[in-house]
């Protein structure tokens, strides 16, 4: 379908070409534009000129996408072969016009731009925004605020890759939104579907204490790059980038496609100048039970977007597109190893023709990591700059209401310096906090029905949509979720906070692999909403993926059941011992045994 405006003419008749895009970092074309040179070659008889008669065709072997036959291409790859997820704003405005939810194929490719068919769960679409960095600006939010009220349902939930989603979006106002966030210098392009996802860094980047390089500037480097480059859309499978700036608050690096962990490197005999760098980490995907792992190579922290791109090429180029279930890039790494694939990312770097090198370091030139504080993200905090401070708001499993965000966007306008962090826990930063403002800051955030106190339970819970408004999850992980922290700390005041992870399905969403207490979502043996329940899990210093305890546990007795496992955990533990280092000290059946018991 095509359409006029104004006085546009009418398209040709003949295709158009792709977009090919001029770029110092890419030379030669990608299977698409490869396909369309050739056409055009044979309809001009160009390819006479070149030395073929017309007597002979020229030779050709199987058609391909990306080196994968066209035959054996799974049913979304044969869809982004036949029209490219960017080639599709005809069928958006169609849809929004007739007020038609997108579905089959077509929903697919729509959540190339951000919005998701969630129906019957919740009516109308899902929106997922692009924060890169997870950096916004306090205008930017109560912007958001308005756009929550006016297009969306009337609420957001910030989300564990540091960004916002919106619900009850309805076909015909899809437009809207995208127009709304434009104006706010917003968007949702890229961050569904086989994208690479919103680009987390550190929240507290540029005023940690204990940072060791501020890399927020990489990350929004990264996502521009990705939203400008129309091969970087359309990959074989979702991808997760995210910058670590080893300071007090996780941003779980370890758990994504790529991470970069800023560290202080000491003298060595690599030929690698002390320093800080960047640490290559590659193939976290938790949900199939894998960290990130180390390369054994660090980089400079300015040449990480273009070691990005490179190794998104290499996806690009080797990802599998027959079998969704292996189109991960993990599952790149497994079949060819770490070795081969930074020998291709080399490669691609030296195509870009700059210079940039992976440098290979051991890890025993590491200085060790600053220690990370598990309740960083919630309270007041100081910041490096004397007299300064940041305040992370409590939210319950991230969930904010238009007034809330303008509140918020408010405040960091009036006491800040206009700017909001979002955090991988679900959570809002407001830095830049004189001494002088503190109190009035913190009193301004409570007047919105919101805290800066959480208790050890509150700290640490994060659950994914769930069954409300999700079509794969088997549970009402946030209602459950806020109903065991409701439930915990009306019973127990911790020391140290045990964080709880609830998510729907084996997707993970909420990495429940990687919680103290991780749930998902299954069906109980009544056939009624249910969980499985695994214990241990931890990331980056405290790295290890939890293992199952017991289920599956029907949804209405989750709440007595973890409040068993957390009053036996404190009755059995030493001293002051976390539920991390406990779990660490049995082994499966003793933590059965320990933590069942009644």
């Amino acid at each position: 379908m095509s359409e006029t405006r104004g006085n546009t003419l009418p398209l040709p008749a003949q295709p158009l070409a792709p977009n090919i895009i001029a770029s110092s970092k890419r030379q030669g074309f990608s299977a698409e534009q490869k396909k369309y040179l050739a056409d055009m070659l044979a309809q001009l008889n160009l390819h006479l000129v070149l030395g073929n008669s017309q007597d002979t065709a020229p030779a050709a072997g199987p058609e391909t996408f990306w080196g994968t036959e066209i035959e054996e291409l799974c049913k979304e790859e044969k869809a982004k072969y036949d029209t490219h997820v960017l080639d599709i704003w005809d069928q958006i405005v169609e849809h929004n016009s007739a007020n038609r939810i997108a579905e089959g194929i077509t929903q697919f490719m729509f959540r190339h731009w951000g919005i998701f068919n969630v129906e019957p769960n919740s009516e109308g679409y899902m929106v997922r925004l692009r924060i890169p960095s997870c950096i916004l600006r306090g205008d930017q939010l109560i912007g958001l605020g308005n756009l929550s009220q006016e297009v969306a349902g009337g609420y957001g939930h910030v989300t564990t890759r540091g960004n916002i989603q919106f619900r009850e979006i309805m076909p015909n106002r899809v437009l809207d939104l995208f127009a709304g966030l434009y104006d706010i210098g917003l968007a949702c392009k890229g961050t569904g579907a086989d994208s690479a996802r919103n680009i987390t860094a550190s929240p507290t980047a540029g005023f940690d204490p204990v940072e060791l390089i501020d890399l927020h500037r990489y990350g929004i480097d990264v996502s521009h790059r990705i939203l400008n480059t129309r091969d970087l859309h359309g990959l074989p499978r979702k991808f997760n980038i995210s910058f670590d700036n080893a300071g007090s608050i996780s941003c779980l690096s370890d758990t994504n496609d790529v991470g970069f962990l800023a560290v202080k490197v000491r003298d060595n005999d690599a030929g690698v100048t002390a320093g800080v760098y960047c640490r290559l980490l590659l193939g976290g995907i938790t949900g199939h039970k894998d960290f990130a792992r180390d390369t054994g190579i660090v980089c400079r922290p300015e040449d990480t977007p273009e070691i990005s791109e490179a190794i998104l090429r290499v996806f690009l180029e080797h990802g599998d597109r027959t079998n969704r279930k292996k189109s991960r890039f993990k599952y790149v790494l497994d079949e060819y190893g770490f070795d081969w694939v930074c020998e291709r990312i080399q490669e691609q770097l030296d195509s870009f023709g700059h210079g940039v090198k992976l440098m290979p370091l051991s890890q025993t030139f590491d200085a060790p990591r600053p220690a990370i504080n598990r309740q960083g993200h919630v309270g007041v905090h100081p910041q490096s700059q004397p007299g300064m401070n940041y305040i992370g708001v409590a939210l319950k499993l991230g969930y904010l209401s238009p007034d809330q965000m303008r509140g918020l966007g408010a405040i960091a306008q009036k006491y800040g310096n206009n700017d909001v962090r979002l955090t991988v826990w679900q959570n809002v930063l407001i830095p830049h906090i004189s001494d002088e403002h503190l109190s009035a800051a913190v009193q301004a955030i409570k007047a919105l029905g919101l805290g800066v106190d959480a208790n050890a339970f509150a700290a640490g819970a994060v659950a994914c949509t769930g069954r409300w408004g999700c079509k794969l999850a088997n549970a009402y992980t946030k209602q459950d979720g806020q109903a065991i922290v409701d439930h915990l700390q009306a019973r127990f005041e911790l020391d140290q906070p045990i964080n709880i992870h609830l998510t729907g399905c084996s997707n993970s969403c909420a990495q429940h692999y990687i919680g103290d207490i991780g749930l998902i979502g299954t069906t109980a043996s009544d056939g009624s909403e249910g969980y499985n329940f695994f214990v241990g899990g931890g990331s980056d210093t405290d790295q290890g993926l939890a293992r199952e305890l017991c289920g599956p546990i029907a949804a209405r007795d989750v709440c007595e059941l973890s409040e068993i496992i957390v009053g036996n955990y404190l009755k059995a533990r030493q001293r002051d011992e976390s539920f991390l280092a406990f779990t660490h000290r049995h082994d499966e059946s003793q933590l059965q045994h320990i933590l069942l018991a009644r």
